[in-house]
């Protein structure tokens, strides 16, 4: 699948493409990757979509929650495939709100890094807050499958290119979140 920038047109064949996706999210079953480069402490897989499909003014919140379900079940498929020598990686899909393109399927092979990206936070660039009770999964009715957690977490930076010199996300987090 192709990821593409292309920021002013409407999108066309939203079926097909969300269909598409739910294949992409469905050649994870079974199907672990074996060749990850050791020292990696990270590896991912973007959400292979058109960037107008999920984020600006053509998209709406029924697309974006079919996408984020397809996140969520390409990560489920990796946790049940997931082999024993793997026991200690994190299998996660991560939802970016607003930015929903930079979202991603993801395995963080090193637990500080996951730790680094997940927990609350002060530091000279910005905070980071966990969102709970908030739940994206209740508010876009998303289904997770047993053992398959959940973690919100609000980032705010300082960034000039921002008109209030602040960048406010969300990152939810599902999959393999909760602490060991």
């Amino acid at each position: 699948m192709v990821r593409r920038l292309i920021l002013s047109k409407k999108p066309r064949g939203v079926a097909r493409r969300l269909k598409a996706l739910d294949h992409w999210a469905a050649c994870f079953e079974d199907n672990f990757p074996q060749s990850i480069p050791a020292g990696e402490r990270y590896w991912n897989w973007k959400i292979p979509v058109l960037f107008s499909l999920v984020e600006g003014r053509h998209t709406n919140p029924q697309i974006q929650a079919r996408c984020a379900q397809a996140l969520i079940n390409a990560c489920q498929h990796l946790m049940r495939s997931k082999p024993p020598e793997a026991e200690n990686w994190r299998v996660t899909a991560v939802i970016c709100l607003p930015d929903f393109f930079t979202s991603e399927v993801c395995l963080y092979l090193d637990e500080d890094y996951f730790l680094a990206h997940t927990r609350a936070s002060v530091s000279e660039y910005g905070n980071s807050r966990h969102l709970a009770p908030l739940s994206l999964s209740k508010a876009w009715s998303l289904q997770l499958a047993d053992g398959c957690g959940e973690l919100g977490t609000e980032i705010d930076y300082l960034d000039e290119d921002q008109p209030n010199g602040r960048f406010i996300a969300q990152r939810w987090y599902f999959g393999e979140v909760m602490p060991r």
